[in-house]
């Protein structure tokens, strides 16, 4: 009798892209009680799954699973540094394969360099953290949204008392912000003022070929030294007021550019020791920094998460890990249902063309016309509420892509 057809689901194609990575990591192990294929599928599950708690998710959704862990199980694989390491490297090698439109193609200044927005996301609920002379606050993760393909990384858990920024990328060393870029790129990174240390700047470009772009700090003492020319004409270098060369109190040579924004006519100062680009492309990255402030609120606000798994520093770094991987596989899955089933969310990307074109109307009456760097129409940051709903319901019914695709292409139609 003829093998029946596997009827493609929904779960298998969303975990497509993870096949193979867990069970040719280094960091796998042969646990007959609870594998770590389950445990990543679980760990995934419970970032999509707006539950309060692990018990909590472990009793609505477990018996869903082909294998549920026993409660004791659950919460102790939360504190395996050798799970959190597997769920690291998996990420890392998703990244390395994943191919995501490139939101950065046509600025071929940058062919030469890799761009990615950092900041720290903190908690609101301080659940599972401890206690500093009698007041708990919530724990801080520290992301990397790659500029090109919006792929999240996790890069470490804040330590201690609310941990600076910057006493946070000093312990992650200049070789842990090259994001594996290969040799010969430069990596630029974009951070608010909280990641101003003109000295380890210096370290990190030496080192590694990594830079920073940031905003002038207030108070800032500098010696002016020179301008650079800036051509009024030229239509990537709107709002572009100044191009300057400084130098630093402690004899660091840096640029200052002076940005006026076309749309709502607020001032920027921004900084940077990246010497070779444009001041207009300077200017763009960092406006695109807002990125990676979306995905912390879709974190938050659609997936629920704000507060910490467990409780240790272990625990905490895994759920980031898990969070980051779950990202990137709802960017790849979205990606594959456009290329492969032609489905998108059309009245979504017109409402954002028209905000746009709006805009561009606008500054144009006003005799300020946007710089050309921000003109055509950018793929979403966030996923929307409509695909996270829809995407919940497929993976807990277990439904065929067959009956669930039509049913996202009408959600997608409907206001």
């Amino acid at each position: 009798m003829p093998a029946l057809l596997e009827i493609p689901r929904v779960n298998d194609a969303f975990l497509h892209p993870l096949d193979g990575l867990v069970a040719t990591s280094p960091h796998t192990y042969p646990c007959p009680e609870y594998s770590d294929a389950d445990w990543v599928r679980l760990g995934i599950a419970r970032v999509l799954e707006r539950v309060e708690s692990g018990r909590a998710f472990l009793q609505e959704h477990g018996p869903r699973f082909a294998y549920q862990p026993t409660r004791a199980n659950y919460f102790v694989a939360q504190n395996s540094p050798r799970r959190l390491e597997l769920a690291r490297d998996v990420n890392r090698r998703l990244l390395a394969k994943a191919q995501l439109p490139d939101q950065l193609a046509r600025f071929t200044e940058l062919k030469n360099y890799q761009c990615f927005a950092l900041d720290g996301h903190w908690h609101q609920a301080a659940t599972h953290d401890a206690r500093h002379e009698g007041t708990k606050l919530a724990v801080g993760h520290f992301y990397s949204l790659d500029l090109r393909g919006h792929q999240l990384r996790h890069l470490t858990v804040g330590e201690g008392l609310h941990e600076h920024d910057m006493s946070v990328l000093k312990r992650l060393k200049p070789s842990g912000l090259r994001h594996d870029v290969p040799k010969g790129q430069r990596v630029l990174l974009v951070y608010d003022k909280a990641g101003i240390d003109f000295a380890y700047w210096k370290r990190c470009q030496r080192e590694c070929a990594v830079y920073f772009i940031s905003r002038v700090k207030e108070g800032m003492v500098y010696d002016w030294l020179a301008d650079r020319p800036v051509d009024p004409h030229d239509p990537r270098q709107r709002g572009v007021t100044a191009d300057s060369h400084i130098l630093t109190r402690e004899g660091h040579p840096l640029r200052i550019i002076a940005y006026t924004d076309p749309a709502t006519g607020q001032a920027y100062e921004f900084l940077t020791h990246e010497m070779d680009l444009s001041a207009g492309l300077i200017a763009e990255l960092y406006r695109r920094r807002w990125d990676v402030e979306k995905v912390f609120d879709q974190l938050k606000n659609k997936l629920g998460e704000k507060k910490a798994w467990g409780t240790g520093l272990t625990a905490k770094a895994t759920q980031g890990q898990l969070v980051a991987l779950t990202h990137n596989l709802l960017l790849l899955y979205e990606a594959r249902l456009e290329r492969d089933h032609g489905v998108s969310n059309a009245a979504e990307d017109r409402r954002r063309q028209d905000r746009q074109q709006a805009v561009r109307q606008a500054t144009r009456r006003a005799g300020n016309p946007l710089t050309t760097l921000r003109t055509g129409l950018r793929r979403a940051t966030q996923r929307s509420v409509k695909f996270l709903r829809w995407l919940r319901h497929a993976l807990r019914e277990n439904l065929a892509e067959a009956t669930a695709v039509p049913r996202l292409t009408q959600l997608y139609a409907s206001l």
